[in-house]
């Protein structure tokens, strides 16, 4: 149940106007079909009938126009009675975000599961030959990175000229940044050069009118657009179903996916390593780790864009979020136990990916003597350096936004993220001389 002192508080900044610290766009802008859920139930109707398709665009401008806890209750009770012999793998995975008001955790609640099942990630696979293929899965999920950094651009750029504010300027070259960044962030999907050279032109100046920021970040997102897949476009554009109508809970959910494909990647590279050191291939190993390890560089920017999160706006995302928390996220999970053997977590409802054979400390204790070991273990300090900041980061942030209260997950809330961020990701090696 949400406190009616969340609600109260959605509704004042709501009333503020659109942009940051108020309303979304797709709420304000929303027709009275899309609130009322008419738009969407008419097409769920002939979709049911068989003369039209699966109403996803209806259905997400509904959601992002009302926020998922106050979707139209009789379109909630469709959703959950689609019958299972008229969902695809896509549609099985994307449902559970409409009707888990109740019971809801993390990965619906970013969308995660329709995330995995496009990159080859997840059961129920659409796409043929990715789960067997890292480099295919890396590759997607690069491509899925930058369809959604697109999105993110696109939002914040047209939001931002609406109120034009120091905050509102700072939220935006936070967003850009990552943007101009995509080559590290998600190289493996090729972009025209062009789409982020005249953003980071852009963003070099420092002053002058915000709108020639947010027209460069525009057309990024519409050339990003236009340079990924259809899949992945629509799957971008249909996973953000947010719990409220902030516009600020926009970014927050895009970020958490941009993370999300960051932690699969570490894991897809972290298990990579491991099989390589196994084979005795350190040299190759070694270079996996250090592709991996490079991609996280973004995290500061990354860190930045959250930084811009009003403490009010996120006041009542975490109202509307109670027992949805990133101690959920089995990618962040799998990473850690991949890396070095860990006890089982203490909070309930924790993430507990299964992890077989050798963890990657295990395997570098194998051959920390072998030529070449020398450069491996300073991928290892590189990785478990960048991985403990990113902890410490989110320690930080979190004791700005919400202080010393409990985590919605169970979780004491920042002084447990101050204690994760003090253990390192690799144990046995942080007593050996810094992993020398």
């Amino acid at each position: 149940m949400i406190p009616e002192s969340v609600r109260a508080d959605e509704e004042d900044l709501v009333r503020r106007g659109t942009g940051l610290g108020g309303g979304s766009r797709s709420a304000a802008g929303a027709t009275c079909g899309e609130r009322s859920g008419r738009t969407a139930e008419d097409a769920l109707t002939a979709w049911e009938k068989g003369t039209g398709a699966f109403p996803y665009t209806e259905l997400t401008r509904h959601y992002q126009a009302v926020g998922r806890d106050q979707a139209s209750p009789a379109l909630v009770r469709r959703l959950a009675a689609v019958p299972r012999s008229r969902q695809d793998a896509f549609l099985a995975a994307w449902l559970p975000m409409t009707c888990d008001q109740e019971s809801g955790g993390y990965p619906t609640y970013a969308g995660l599961p329709s995330h995995l099942l496009v990159t080859g990630g997840g059961t129920g696979r659409s796409v043929p030959g990715a789960a067997g293929d890292p480099e295919r899965r890396r590759v997607l999920l690069d491509e899925l990175t930058a369809a959604v950094v697109g999105e993110l651009a696109g939002t914040e750029a047209t939001a931002a000229l609406l109120s034009p504010t120091p905050a509102v300027r700072a939220r935006l070259r936070a967003t850009v940044r990552v943007l101009t960044h995509l080559d590290v962030l998600a190289p493996g999907h090729r972009l025209d050069p062009a789409v982020c050279a005249y953003p980071a032109e852009a963003l070099a100046r420092t002053e002058g009118p915000l709108s020639i920021l947010s027209d460069a970040a525009q057309r990024a997102a519409k050339a990003i657009g236009e340079q990924v897949s259809t899949e992945m476009a629509t799957t971008a554009a249909w996973t953000v179903l947010p719990v409220t109508r902030l516009h600020d809970e926009i970014m927050f959910i895009r970020t958490i996916q941009i993370f999300e494909a960051l932690y699969e990647q570490i894991g897809l590279a972290v298990t990579a390593t491991r099989d390589l050191l196994v084979e005795g291939q350190v040299a190759d190993g070694t270079e996996t780790l250090a592709r991996a390890v490079d991609r996280m560089t973004i995290l500061p920017s990354l860190f930045r864009l959250l930084g811009t999160m009003p403490v009010a706006s996120f006041a009542v995302i975490r109202g509307y979020t109670s027992g949805r928390s990133a101690v959920q996220s089995h990618s962040y999970r799998r990473v850690e136990i991949a890396c070095a053997e860990r006890p089982a977590p203490s909070v309930p409802g924790a993430a507990t990916p299964s992890w077989t054979g050798p963890t990657l400390q295990e395997a570098y204790l194998e051959f920390r003597k072998a030529p070449g070991a020398v450069r491996l273990a300073e991928q290892f300090a590189r990785l478990d350096t960048a991985w403990r900041g990113m902890k410490r980061s989110h320690w930080a942030i979190t004791l700005r936004v919400i202080g010393e209260v409990p985590g919605t997950g169970g979780t004491t809330g920042a002084s447990y993220l101050r204690t994760a961020s003090e253990t390192p990701l690799f144990p046995a090696l942080a007593e050996k001389e810094n992993l020398s």
